[in-house]
């Protein structure tokens, strides 16, 4: 595993995050508050978008599968990553799940195309002279929630900026949960008209 790609998704990401902030002249909270990323976390972790979507069957695995989510979206900057000091295992003791069936998840999950989790491993070199250098650390992405707390963040921006005739909080939540539901990725355009933000939903509900 490679830490470069991940670390850098998540610098970006926290850049996107930064830019919501400033458009909207909000704060992080208001964009991504708790109340805003349950709904999302929710749909992902919801058993039966698990098996539909993301083909994880059986309760153990989606009950490892919810718990990785939430970790996730935990706070506003989580952006769909976690990371901890350790390894992979120490992950696993972090989210309270048997570390063996976590690991091979985790392989798997990674092998789909494309992966619906990717993860990172640091593994802590040493400085000049052999001493030791930053900690060994874990990082982990589940790059579609990623893209959906972003969209999130910035289509609700939009609304702190004050900008008119585009879809407010609750549409907001709406568009998101639905396509979530059928795996989708969220729509190009932050700021989403009310007959945009209709048709999504109509054309995701009726597949």
């Amino acid at each position: 595993m490679s830490e470069v790609p991940v670390s850098r998704a998540r610098s970006e990401a926290l850049r996107r995050l930064r830019g919501s902030v400033e458009f909207g002249g909000c704060s992080r909270g208001d964009v991504l508050g708790s109340a805003v990323r349950r709904p999302l976390t929710e749909a992902f972790a919801d058993p039966a978008v698990a098996s539909r979507v993301f083909g994880l069957r059986g309760a153990a695995v989606q009950h490892r599968w919810s718990c990785l989510v939430r970790a996730c979206a935990d706070s506003p900057t989580a952006l769909g990553f976690v990371q901890v000091d350790g390894s992979l295992r120490n992950l696993a003791d972090r989210l309270g799940v048997d570390d063996d069936a976590f690991l091979r998840n985790l392989r798997t999950w990674g092998a789909k195309r494309p992966p619906i989790v990717v993860a990172a491993e640091s593994k802590g070199p040493r400085g000049a002279g052999g001493a030791k250098g930053r900690k060994a650390s874990v990082i982990v992405q589940v790059p579609l929630l990623s893209a959906w707390l972003l969209w999130t963040a910035d289509a609700r921006s939009v609304v702190y900026r004050g900008m008119q005739g585009f879809i407010g909080p609750e549409r907001i939540r709406q568009v998101a949960v639905t396509l979530i539901a059928h795996g989708d990725h969220p729509p190009a355009e932050k700021a989403l008209l009310p007959l945009d933000a209709d048709r999504l939903i109509r054309l995701a509900s009726s597949r």
